[in-house]
């Protein structure tokens, strides 16, 4: 083995070294009872309805405060195991998206050897994507949310027909595809660029993939319907959301940090073999994922995992390029070196790094903080008289209370058209014992146009009593007492108003 490889096997081990310490807070935080996003309650309250522990449909109907727009499969993994092994759900979907992000970076080792790269560009491939989750992406590393697990079973039917295109395997690798489908319906970048890629490359193959691919919708959508029936097709379907144009701006924007594993991609590109299969899929991977990451931005609400598909994608046409590179400087070319390569796709990594590192330790060393100053909130939403509604759902869902609305996604349908006459109903009626609220402005609770909830929660009544630890209004009806002067400055630290409270 010479000087070189050695070189960059050490270059590995480090990578792998910051990986392990990246991760160890979100690990660290698992069993803890602080929030970590919205979609952690929504996604428990789903879940815990999948398996019969939370009264009400999975799928409500129209005229309900609560809403469900992802498909089924993510609820039933998250909540048998939630019911059955650690009894708390959010705690079950935090591991279940910790595993199948892991699962990912297996995968994508096994995708890139099989594309005909070596075992250290695949390496490359998962560290590198294990870097952007835990920097980058970390709000969404080891959080309740079933991105990861779609992602975990696309690309393992990726491996699966990368393995060979017999028939049975072509089957097998649609219906992990489809599984993945099942679990978020915007995972389309990967099936979309199999089926063009075998199209134009495999036209045989490509018949039994899309007669597999789609007799396992069919069959999955059959199965949804004969458990939840019409509402499950509605609530998907007709899920109201605010779509905006000038978001796919933003989306390029936010793309920064991709931008040297696209200028790696492009120079791969650029020296690849005319006769190369593996980089012609690759970057026609990269291509359609970035593509659906734009589109998908444009709606309010989606977050930067629309980029994680497009982020797979250039993870794998890096480690395909260090392979090749690391050939070419074994036969004596003049190449870069992938040693070189590896580190300018993780150019974006080592510029941030210093801040990345204080954020990790942050999360190591304040865990046991943030749970405390959650701790009196959590006791006070148990103790609230009847409804309480949630912006943190993690937390109404830790103090026991339940599903009672929607704030995110019952502003989006306001916001198109839908009717605000049954939160109304709660509002003019104090059903709701506490609300925490956090879409208006802070500064002296002055909605913002078109937030017609808070505005409704104010003509009723409901005043400020606190603010919690993510800057969230604490709202009672009835009541007031004195909040921080800027209470923006002073989130996190409000907690004697709840305290004094007679």
């Amino acid at each position: 083995m010479g000087y070189g490889i050695g070189r960059f096997d050490l270059l590995l081990l480090g990578a792998a070294a910051l990986v392990a310490f990246l991760l160890l807070g979100p690990v660290l935080l698992i069993p803890l009872h602080v929030p970590l996003g919205y979609n952690e309650g929504w996604n428990a309250y789903l879940a815990a309805r999948a398996v019969g522990l939370e009264p009400g449909p999975l799928y409500p109907p129209a005229d309900t405060l609560v809403f469900d727009n992802y498909p089924p499969l993510s609820f039933y993994v998250v909540g048998v195991f939630g019911r059955w092994i650690t009894g708390d759900l959010v705690v079950a979907g935090r591991i279940v998206a910790l595993a199948s992000l892991l699962a990912s970076a297996a995968l994508l080792v096994a995708c890139t050897v099989r594309l005909g790269g070596s075992r250290r560009g695949g390496v490359t491939a998962a560290l590198l994507l294990l870097l952007y989750a835990g920097t980058f992406f970390r709000g969404y590393t080891a959080v309740d949310e079933p991105q990861w697990l779609g992602h975990a079973l696309m690309l393992g039917g990726l491996a699966v027909l990368l393995r060979g295109h017999a028939a049975g395997r072509v089957v097998v690798a649609a219906l992990l595809m489809a599984l993945g489908g099942f679990v978020k319906h915007s995972l389309v970048g990967l099936p979309l660029a199999v089926t063009v890629w075998l199209v134009l490359a495999r036209p045989r193959t490509a018949a039994i993939w899309l007669a597999a691919a789609t007799g396992a919708v069919a069959a999955g959508l059959a199965l949804t319907g004969l458990l939840h029936g019409h509402a499950a097709f509605a609530d998907i379907l007709r899920h109201h959301r605010v779509f905006k144009a000038v978001r796919a701006g933003l989306a390029v924007k936010r793309m920064l940090p991709l931008l040297p594993l696209m200028l790696v991609a492009a120079l791969a590109w650029r020296r690849r073999a005319p006769d190369d299969p593996a980089l012609r899929f690759a970057g026609l991977f990269v291509v359609v994922a970035l593509a659906v990451s734009v589109v998908e931005r444009t709606g309010e609400g989606v977050n930067y995992n629309a980029y994680f598909e497009a982020t797979i994608a250039l993870c794998l046409m890096a480690g395909l390029a260090v392979s090749r590179a690391g050939r070419r400087a074994q036969a004596g070319g003049i190449a870069a070196s992938p040693a070189l390569l590896a580190g300018l796709a993780a150019l974006a990594l080592l510029v941030t790094l210093p801040g990345q590192l204080g954020r990790g330790w942050h999360d190591i060393a304040d865990r046991d903080a943030r749970m405390q100053a959650w701790r009196p909130f959590i006791a006070e939403i148990a103790a609230a008289p009847g409804l309480v509604g949630c912006q943190d759902l993690s937390v109404c869902y830790w103090a026991g209370k339940p599903y009672a609305v929607d704030v995110f996604n019952l502003n989006q349908s306001l916001l198109t058209g839908g009717s605000i006459a049954r939160f109304d109903r709660l509002a003019r009626t104090h059903g709701f014992g506490l609300f925490e609220y956090g879409g208006g402005s802070f500064r002296g609770l002055v909605p913002r146009a078109g937030d017609q909830m808070l505005q409704d929660l104010l003509d009723h009544g409901y005043a400020p009593v606190a603010i919690d630890p993510d800057g969230n209004v604490m709202m009672e009806p009835g009541r007031q007492r004195a909040l921080p002067a800027d209470p923006i400055e002073g989130q996190g630290s409000a907690l004697d108003p709840l305290k004094a409270k007679p």
